[in-house]
């Protein structure tokens, strides 16, 4: 047999030997399956991300712009349990909300849950007609507080539910409307930047800096 024969052979024999895994979507996503990944040690899986749709979700064809991803947080058995690391919204998709004699406004921020989440979020605003400096400011003024408001009385969990969902956009937008009539506002774009282990060792690091003690 040829040393090429052997490497093809050897190759053959290594997907053999390894097993698929069912990724799944976290509780607050029902559980959903959300694809499959082949691993000869499910330890590796962990910390590989995946990216379905809200399409794959929800079953909602109107949902197939919003790309989610997940991470691998552990195996058991056959499944890959996932928690959510973010989201976003198709350029294309955005680009086709475009209309002239409008203005689009852009808020993004970090904030954190109750539960001690950081994360960052991106909110897009479309108006109907061209808004004024003075809007621009009242609107991104608006959009902040009722993000921060809702991070501040939501678990990680229900925060995540209400972004990808749309229901936290809907609040933005009634609050928004009364500034200047608006077209579309959507969350677009979410990451979780830190667990809350990262922010309270951060929390730790500060008070130690400053001197304070608990």
């Amino acid at each position: 047999m040829s040393s090429r024969s052997r490497q093809a052979a050897r190759t053959r024999d290594k997907w053999r030997e390894k097993v698929w895994y069912n990724i799944i979507a976290p509780d607050y996503f029902d559980n959903k399956p959300i694809g499959e990944t082949p691993a000869g040690d499910p330890s590796l899986l962990v910390g590989r991300t995946v990216q379905p749709t809200l399409y794959d979700i929800t079953g909602d064809f109107d949902k197939i712009h919003v790309k989610l991803t997940f991470k691998i947080l552990e195996v058991s058995g056959q499944d890959a349990k996932t928690v959510f690391h973010g989201h976003e919204w198709s350029s294309d998709y955005l680009r086709g909300l475009v209309r002239r004699g409008t203005t689009r406004i852009d808020w993004i921020g970090p904030i954190l849950t109750k539960d001690d989440f950081m994360m960052r979020i991106s909110v897009i605003v479309f108006t109907n007609t061209r808004a004024k400096s003075s809007q621009k400011h009242s609107i991104r003024k608006a959009i902040e507080k009722v993000i921060k408001a809702h991070a501040k009385k939501h678990s990680f969990d229900e925060l995540v539910q209400k972004v990808v969902l749309g229901d936290l956009s809907v609040e933005v937008y009634e609050k928004v409307k009364a500034i200047i009539p608006i077209r579309q506002c959507e969350i677009r774009k979410s990451k979780v930047l830190k667990a809350p282990e990262e922010v309270k060792a951060r929390r730790a690091r500060l008070r130690r800096g400053s001197g304070k003690k608990d």
